[in-house]
């Protein structure tokens, strides 16, 4: 095979395991880095209310995910190394799942050892806050600092790792 050809494939191969993505992308404009992070409110896996402005004051990480999504899988224990590296300093999680059966959502967190907050409206690539925050693929993550504004879009949890390192 020539070499482009090869580099072709690897350049196509790799792309395809940067995230799950939605089947069409919105058409919503999205969030920007330096705005202020828009609030929403999910029910987390017992049913209670979580907001993202409970978080007010807190550096928080809001990281939509699945757990049918590999790649998601492949980022997760990072993000769990991560907040037991810096919860107690005050770093938060806040999970919001693109799940839409409650129970494979919840065998994923338990499977994961995700120990932070959870959400989801079970929506899936439907939910509004999805839509709200442009997410077309995941992981898709987002962090906002203790004044609400967004420092970070990634969906890497290497880069959240710098930025937090960097914070503390």
């Amino acid at each position: 095979m020539p070499k482009t050809v090869i580099y072709i494939l690897v350049v196509a191969f790799s792309i395809g395991f940067t995230s799950c993505k939605k089947e069409e992308k919105s058409a919503v404009e999205g969030i920007k880095l330096g705005n202020k992070a828009p609030d929403f409110t999910l029910p987390d896996v017992n049913g209670c209310h979580i907001s993202l402005s409970d978080y007010e004051g807190k550096l928080v990480l809001i990281e939509f995910w699945a757990s049918w999504c590999p790649y998601c899988q492949t980022e997760n224990p990072v993000l769990v190394m991560l907040y037991n590296a810096y919860k107690n300093k005050g770093f938060k999680i806040l999970g919001v799942s693109l799940d839409t059966d409650k129970n494979k959502w919840i065998d994923g967190i338990e499977n994961e050892n995700l120990g932070y907050d959870h959400v989801s409206d079970l929506k899936g690539f439907d939910s509004p806050v999805a839509n709200m925050y442009s997410v077309s693929g995941i992981p898709h993550m987002c962090l906002v600092d203790e004044n609400g504004m967004i420092i970070l879009i990634t969906n890497n949890a290497f880069d959240v790792a710098t930025m937090v390192e960097q914070h503390y």
